[in-house]
């Protein structure tokens, strides 16, 4: 990779980055918003899978999003971090078209389940969106000087909170409407309206950051073949903490990740439009969070503003511990505590920024994120098949004299984890968390 002329970033005021950014990263919130979550697994949900199948689509864009370990290599292919983003982010909305095409019996293959298909297309969707994003980011890390990240990356989170608060929960209102007035064959376009319209949202963010320079890779180790990028990660302690930290959560979270839905659905029987009224308390509590969070990580550097946020927001499963279907409203608790998500994906991400080598980063970015999403992945499937035995069982067990169902089986064993996790960033050195210690 070529050797990058420091002045190319430099050239465009930060504010202007900014606000391009933010832009962006609406448009691609709104139109993502649209064609994923609660929209996705509703929809897939009409196809009345087992939970365990449930499952295996929830963690295929986790498991697939792991193809962003192969950015670096493909930066020489394709001509750069920019570039990469670009194509390859067209190509994952192209994808995502398998999945409205399944609400039309004519499109379904012969002799296949539609719901396969839902699932390969998400799985290619996600594995190319996987590696779209870590480019991009990587190469948003070289257009803002690393003392102001924290401001930098909380402005664009603060972007995608703002754009959930408003867009999921109209769309699915309107899509309550459609569906008490229309037919049922009408219902069905209303998936397909929803995700053609964030596909184009989704290509059209490319549109306002097109006129921002394509930094070249800047690395001492250019040479460095990605495996050895990959030893140099695991090698460093302080950064291997923070693998840690970032894949103990993962794991923890992953397990509950089929039974919360199951929970909510089936359990709770919370409606679409309620499921995201909750998701609404969590964001807006995470908009004034996430500014927070940027100004701690700028002043203060991540690690305890992580390790504290992570502790309190582990709390949250206490709330649906406690849920039932005459109390169901306890789920807000639990939406209300998930704010603090505010705090921990700034921090997090900037931690594990910080201690990657500046720019050439792509390769310990997606062992942090990616790597964290295939555990993720790996253990929602595991938490699914687990569910399906515990209900198939209708195994209960009495903890101190606490009768314990199938679901809150698997929600206290997730608490004991996420409880646990922010224990790992006592191993991360605070010389390379220091705001003092940044590098520019």
């Amino acid at each position: 990779m070529a050797a990058s002329d420091p002045s190319a970033a430099s050239a465009v005021p930060l504010a202007s980055v900014t606000r391009r950014v933010v832009v962006g990263q609406m448009l691609f919130t709104a139109g993502h918003a649209l064609s994923s979550g609660g929209f996705l697994y509703y929809f897939a949900n009409e196809f009345h899978p087992s939970a365990a199948l449930f499952s295996l689509l929830q963690v295929a864009p986790e498991v697939a999003e792991t193809a962003g370990l192969f950015v670096r290599p493909l930066l020489s292919i394709l001509g750069g971090r920019k570039r990469l983003w670009i194509t390859l982010l067209i190509v994952a909305r192209i994808a995502a078209l398998g999945v409205p095409a399944m609400a039309f019996p004519a499109l379904r293959p012969a002799g296949v389940d539609p719901f396969w298909v839902i699932i390969a297309s998400v799985a290619l969707w996600y594995a190319c969106q996987g590696l779209s994003f870590v480019a991009y980011l990587s190469w948003l890390s070289d257009l803002a000087p690393e003392r102001q990240w924290g401001r930098f990356f909380a402005a664009r989170q603060m972007s995608t909170i703002a754009v959930n608060l408003v867009v999921p929960v109209v769309a699915s209102y309107a899509r309550a409407h459609w569906r008490e007035t229309f037919s049922d064959e009408a219902e069905l376009w209303s998936f397909v309206a929803a995700f053609l319209v964030g596909g184009v949202l989704a290509v059209t963010s490319i549109v306002p950051l097109l006129l921002l320079p394509s930094v070249p890779t800047r690395s001492a180790e250019r040479s460095l073949p990605s495996f050895g990028m990959l030893r140099r990660a695991v090698a460093d302690r302080s950064f291997r903490f923070v693998l840690a930290q970032s894949w103990w959560l993962s794991c923890a979270q992953g397990l509950s990740q089929a039974a919360l839905f199951k929970f909510q659905v089936n359990a709770l029987q919370i409606p679409l439009h309620i499921y995201y009224a909750m998701t609404s308390v969590m964001l807006l509590l995470q908009l004034p969070l996430s500014a927070w969070a940027g100004r701690l990580s700028d002043r203060y550097g991540d690690r305890r503003p992580l390790f504290v946020s992570l502790l309190a927001v582990s709390g949250a499963m206490l709330f649906v511990i406690a849920a039932t279907p005459d109390r169901w409203w306890l789920m807000f608790g639990a939406y209300a505590t998930w704010g603090l998500f505010g705090i921990v994906n700034v921090c997090s991400q900037n931690l594990a920024l910080r201690l990657a080598p500046a720019s050439d980063n792509t390769v310990h970015f997606s062992l942090f994120r990616q790597i964290g999403g295939l555990l993720a992945g790996i253990a929602g499937l595991c938490g699914g098949l687990w569910l399906d035995r515990l209900l198939q069982d209708s195994t209960q067990i009495d903890v101190a004299g606490w009768e314990l169902d199938s679901f809150q089986i698997v929600f206290v064993v997730s608490l004991l984890g996420r409880a646990t996790a922010p224990l790992w960033l006592l191993g991360v050195r605070k010389r390379h968390t220091d705001a003092s210690a940044m590098r520019r």
